[in-house]
This record gives C-alpha cells, structure tokens and sequence, in this order.
C-alpha cells in the first residue's frame, strides 16, 4: 500500500475508534489540511480578522454619521462609542480614521470637529477665571462637511435635499445663511431688535416659507446655526431683559467668512475695492500682508519722487 492511502487508513481507523461520521471525517480532514496550509503560508489569521472588524465599524461609523447629518445632527464622540463601538471604545482613533478614509475616498466628504463654545457673558468669563480649568482643545463633535473641489460644489451640480421639499429646504439654507451673515456683518452680535427690523424689510417677520418665522429661529438654534442668549436683570432692578443672537458653532464650520463674503458679493453683482474694504472692516478682516507691503512700498517711493523733485 503506498504512503499516502496508508496515512488515510489510519485515520479513518482512529475516526471509527472515535465513533465519527463519515461527513465529520471528511470535515476533520479538510480542517487538518487547512490549517497545513495556512501554518505552511505564515498567515495571520487574527490579524486578518481584526483588520476585517475594524473595517466593519468603520462602515458602521460612516453610516452613522451620514444618518446624523441627513438631520443636522452633531455627531458627537460619546455618540460614536455607544452606538458604534461598544465595548471598542479605545479603538477611537483607528476607527476614526478609517471612517475618515472611506468617506475622502467614497463620499468626498469629511469629518471635521466643530468650534468650542465661546464664553459670551461676563458671568460665564468670570466662573472660567475662578476655575483656572484649562480650555478645552476640542468639542467633540463633529459634522460632515464636503472636500469635493470648488468646481463641483456649484448649485447645478449640488442641489438642495427633497425632504421635507427641495423648495423649502433651499428657502431654509438662504434664511440661516442671511441671518448668520447679518450677525456677522454687525461684530458677530445681532439684537433682537435690529433682527427683527431685517427680518420687517425682508417680509420674513412672520412667515419662511411655509413655516413660522419664530419655528424657523429656534430650528436654527438647534441645529447650532444661531445662539441666543437672554440676559435678565439682576433680581430687585426693574431693567428689561436683553436678547442678543450669536454665531452658532455649525455656522462657523459650514459656512465660514468665506460664505459671508460670497453672499455680499453675489447680491452687489460683484466685487469692488471700495465693497471689499468695507467688508474688511465689518467682518474684521486684517488687510492680506502683501497688500499692505505694496501700499507701503508704492508710499515710500513716492515720498523718494517727492524728495529727488524738491532737491532739483
């Protein structure tokens, strides 16, 4: 009998002893050969199966994500690990950043952390100061913003979501994208009062689009686009309450300077030199470094003309 069918014999003979199936043996078998083969490649077969599970939360992290932003919702960091990671929590960061792979690479979007909340109240400045607590490098949560290139980002190419309707959600991103640019325009703080005479010319004081103005505020609120805060007297002083508005974190990351800038243009038809220095001043915009070197060069050599025509 040749080795080979020797060696099968005497394993069907210890497979009998043993009391197995005839589809157990053959399973043993295949599983033996198997496992020659994968010990005789020098595989890695745990490292193989972790590699898989972490794509796997990956995916179930870019779906998270994309299912918080359909609503606007901020993709926070204590969110990602309880509904995502579980019990693989310290695996944050390699989870992040493959999330964030796939999104560049699939969505041509991104993940980007929004601002932390700034002190505005001199009460809320004071309670920091006792704290000596250090500030807070992040926020922890984020939104999806695009990476796409400027040439794809146009409103022919990118157009507003159907939900609740593609004419309402367009109403809504111009309103917000107004009234940002109003805080903006005025020190990035807005009284209520003055808001409310905008909103008058614009014959937005009670209704946008289908939907109360006042229903419209406080969604902007939610979403993080606006910030509104009271200040109430102190107690035994008559003084009314003042309400001011505030740019909202979501506001700072999605639409920027960049985006106020873009808007003022847009409805003077065009950029000037007299609309842009009146830009720099409203938003405070510090005059670009080479702007003002040439200004101060074409200032220097005309005092030197002025100079050399007096010596002659």
């Amino acid at each position: 009998m040749p080795p080979r069918q020797r060696r099968r014999q005497q394993v069907d003979d210890e497979d009998i002893e043993y009391g197995l199936p005839p589809r157990q043996r053959a399973n043993r078998r295949d599983s033996g050969n198997d496992s020659a083969n994968d010990s005789g490649d020098g595989m890695d077969v745990d490292g193989q199966d972790g590699s898989n599970a972490d794509d796997q939360l990956a995916k179930k992290l870019v779906r998270y994500a994309l299912s918080c932003e359909y609503s606007r919702t901020p993709i926070r960091r204590d969110g990602i690990k309880e509904r995502v990671l579980g019990n693989q929590g310290r695996s944050f960061k390699r989870i992040f950043a493959l999330a964030q792979k796939q999104l560049r690479l699939v969505w041509g979007m991104e993940l980007r952390e929004l601002p932390v909340r700034e002190k505005m109240s001199l009460q809320e400045k004071r309670q920091a100061m006792k704290s000596n607590s250090q500030a807070k490098v992040g926020s922890g949560a984020y939104i999806l913003t695009s990476t796409l290139p400027e040439a794809y980002r146009s409103a022919a190419i990118i157009k507003p979501s159907r939900t609740p309707t593609s004419d309402d959600e367009a109403t809504y991103v111009a309103f917000y994208t107004l009234v940002v640019s109003f805080i903006w325009l005025n020190g990035g703080e807005l009284s209520d009062q003055k808001l409310r005479r905008y909103l008058v010319r614009l014959n937005a004081d009670q209704n946008v689009s289908s939907e109360k103005t006042e229903a419209t505020l406080k969604k902007m609120e939610r979403h993080g686009y606006v910030i509104k805060r009271i200040d109430r007297p102190p107690l035994g002083r008559d003084d009314e309450q003042t309400i001011t508005w505030h740019v909202g974190p979501r506001a700072k990351e999605e639409i920027g300077i960049d985006g106020v800038l873009g808007l003022v243009r847009e409805l003077y038809g065009g950029s000037s030199e007299d609309l842009e220095k009146k830009l720099r001043v409203s938003l405070g915009i510090k005059e670009p470094r080479r702007v003002r070197e040439q200004g101060n060069e074409a200032e220097t050599s005309g005092t030197r003309r002025g100079n050399g025509n007096e010596d002659d």
